[in-house]
């Protein structure tokens, strides 16, 4: 058995992810792999979230919900450390920053062990698009008849962002065969990884970064819209990618 470092958890906690220590007034995760709870729970927190559109809702959840990959990627990527993202083991609680709802992750079992082997890290990956957020996503079609191009992407961006920011690596991560993870993630033979799918349902999203005009640097567009821009006051949040905008600033 070996824990996270104290280091590490203070990571961690700046993405939302807490070692639960109590009791908690929240959602255990194993409730979003119904659609039915799934559909209850959306309609209880849409004025939470910002919107009375159930689709909007339910790609704001899956937005925020991603961060159960990222964190689950990055602590075996860079500190080679697996974390228990099982549904039953998630709480999901509400919380708030600049306005936007942003719920905080608690894990009931926050210990941690080292990976051993390759084979053992492709499990880790499987149970948590597979068996954990793909679930999830087949929750959120139901409940909201959104597409899930939309929801798969909502992950998309996360695990990018994850594979592609060197902060990580400046942060004391080690990233020992970052790129070929990287890649083994996005390829076609790999996409039983994420569930029953016959192309890999993350890859039609990595593209080329662009300049766009009034954004600093190269941004990777989305193929897709996250509607951000629908919630309440919600131009304000609009995603410096978005599809709708970036296509007439390209530079």
């Amino acid at each position: 058995m070996n824990s996270l470092t104290k280091e590490e958890w203070e990571i961690l906690n700046t993405y939302r992810f807490h070692q639960s220590r109590k009791a908690l007034k929240g959602e255990e995760a194993s409730s979003f792999l119904d659609g039915d709870e799934m559909e209850s729970y959306l309609n209880h927190r849409l004025s939470v979230i910002g919107t009375d559109d159930l689709k909007v809702a339910a790609s704001l959840f899956m937005k925020r919900y991603a961060f159960v990959a990222a964190m689950g990627l990055m602590t075996m990527t860079y500190w080679n450390k697996k974390l228990n993202l099982a549904p039953h083991n998630l709480i999901m609680t509400d919380g708030e920053k600049k306005g936007l709802w942003m719920p905080q992750f608690h894990l009931k079992d926050a210990s941690a062990t080292e990976f051993t082997s390759r084979e053992e890290k492709e499990e880790f990956i499987q149970s948590i698009f597979r068996d954990h957020l793909n679930p999830v996503i087949q929750s959120l079609k139901k409940a909201s008849k959104l597409s899930n191009l939309i929801l798969w992407e909502n992950i998309a961006v996360y695990v990018f962002w994850i594979y592609e920011n060197d902060d990580f690596l400046l942060n004391g991560g080690m990233g020992i065969g970052r790129d070929e993870q990287f890649q083994a993630l996005l390829s076609d033979e790999n996409s039983h990884w994420f569930g029953r799918y016959h192309n890999n349902p993350l890859a039609r999203y990595y593209s080329s970064k662009v300049n766009v005009e009034a954004v600093p640097g190269k941004v990777r567009v989305r193929k897709t819209c996250c509607f951000s821009y629908r919630l309440e006051n919600g131009e304000q949040y609009r995603c410096k990618t978005c599809p709708q905008t970036c296509r007439v600033k390209k530079i």
